[in-house]
């Protein structure tokens, strides 16, 4: 650390929203979110002020279910704990849905013995029975106590002042990181040409390109911006990153960490290129990837590349059933959303990064995507769209009763969130959950924009009818 720099640790059990807090507090998207718990990953440190580093930690206490995963989950637990003996000050992160548990009274005990200043944050008070909750926690005895939303930004502004008290006076960080630019990531299975892909882009006469070196994910930055007609600019970071290999060839732990590191950069993304070899098609880890990237809400195009193999292929004359390449990609076009129905009616290009075919369309793709994804949808459309798709194939019984959606109201761009009322939250199915998503993307023209249901209760009238009134 720089001198006089102070550095802060966000601390806590698995899945109680760390990683959530740690993008919140930074504005921006940087630790990889999952809704499973035991996520295994490093420590990630990113500058909050130009004096005040923070870390996010893996979950304390993982469960294990195999000697590797025993392995992983120890390492994780002394990174946590170096990350406490190492900070200024701690926020430790407790789950409202859950209440004080076991684990909990174990961690605060831990931070107790560190004598470091402690701020607990009761996360997830959004719903009003966890609030309930909340007042187990103050037990614990902590002198800093606030109650948040990581997910939606409640209290965090009585969190900071909390640790200002602490830290000192908390100012934005000089450094650019590109808040106006659409962030692009790009991954694939290795030689399939994403580096030349990436090539292409900087190489365009017509983009404005600045190289930025070094990051703290050992991956490369680089701002395009893209001139348009009426004297503006779509401005855009790309991120250069390592490939991605199948988890069962990462062996070796170079393997490891440079796989971890380019999906670290990846969640960055708003809009990901997931690009496939026109020659083997999409296979088993391209559908691996393209979940992990939607599970991260960043939206997908599929790019196919080395489409020249198939150019030459048809060269004045035609193949089999198709009279020449452009009937034989509809059929192609076809066959790769088929292999990834989850993303709907994902945009597919085909490019040539070896000719350079087709890359120049990209940047534009891209814009309309994140566009897309960012687009309004008004409350009655999606309450409307949604009773229609239940009422062509409703839920099935459960235990004797049947999953009923009162309404809905979107809660979050990225990834697309719906927020369903509902009777029974654990009786929806998770095919009927899938069923929903799709045919929602699919009515909505949403294909490959990522998008999650969030299932609460039947609130109270009040409640409802505030929400009604803000539609």
């Amino acid at each position: 650390m720089h001198s006089g720099e102070k550095s802060i640790a966000l601390v806590g059990r698995p899945n109680v929203g760390k990683s959530r807090l740690f993008n919140r507090l930074m504005g921006r998207r940087v630790s990889i979110v999952h809704d499973k718990p035991g996520v295994t990953r490093d420590i990630v440190a990113e500058r909050l002020a130009d004096n005040i580093l923070l870390m996010d930690t893996g979950g304390m206490g993982a469960k294990s279910s195999s000697d590797t995963d025993a392995a992983i989950a120890k390492a994780t637990e002394m990174q946590a704990k170096f990350a406490v003996d190492m900070a200024d000050a701690i926020i430790f992160v407790v789950d409202s849905q859950d209440g004080l548990t076991p684990l909990d009274e174990d961690i605060a005990q831990l931070l107790r013995a560190s004598g470091k200043p402690v701020i607990l944050a009761i996360n997830k008070i959004d719903v009003p029975s966890h609030q309930l909750r909340a007042a187990d926690f103050y037990r614990l005895g902590f002198k800093y106590n606030v109650e948040i939303s990581a997910e939606h930004g409640a209290g965090l502004e009585n969190l900071l002042k909390d640790l200002e008290c602490i830290v000192g006076r908390i100012e934005p960080p000089t450094s650019d990181e590109g808040g106006d630019r659409i962030k692009i990531g790009v991954v694939g299975r290795p030689n399939v040409g994403k580096s030349s892909i990436v090539n292409c882009l900087l190489g365009e006469e017509r983009l404005i390109v600045s190289p930025i070196a070094g990051t703290t994910r050992d991956s490369v930055k680089f701002d395009i911006d893209v001139p348009l007609k009426d004297g503006t600019e779509m401005k855009f970071r790309l991120y250069d990153t390592a490939g991605l290999r199948a988890k069962r060839k990462t062996n070796s732990s170079l393997d490891y960490l440079s796989s971890l590191r380019t999906r670290r950069a990846l969640s960055c993304a708003d809009v990901v290129f997931l690009v496939v070899d026109a020659k083997d098609g999409v296979g088993e880890l391209d559908k691996n990837l393209a979940e992990e990237i939607f599970e991260e809400g960043a939206s997908v195009l599929v790019v196919v590349n080395k489409w020249d193999y198939v150019f030459e292929a048809f060269s004045g004359k035609g193949i089999g059933k198709y009279k020449d390449s452009k009937e034989f990609g509809r059929d192609f076009e076809k066959a790769v959303r088929a292999s990834l129905p989850f993303l709907g009616k994902v945009p597919v290009l085909f490019v040539s990064a070896l000719k350079n075919f087709g890359v120049e369309k990209l940047m534009n793709a891209a814009w309309k995507m994140y566009r897309k994804a960012n687009m309004q949808v008004s409350t009655g459309r999606l309450n409307s769209t949604l009773k229609t798709l239940v009422e062509e194939n409703p839920p099935k019984y459960v235990s004797g009763k049947q999953f009923k959606i009162y309404y809905c109201v979107k809660v979050s761009d990225r990834p697309f969130t719906l927020r369903l009322y509902c009777n029974t939250p654990g009786a929806l199915s998770r095919s009927y959950e899938r069923y929903i998503v799709n045919a929602l993307r699919d009515k909505l023209g949403f294909g490959g924009v990522a998008m999650r249901l969030e299932l609460v209760g039947k609130p109270k009238r009040s409640e409802r009818e505030r929400t009604k009134g803000r539609e």
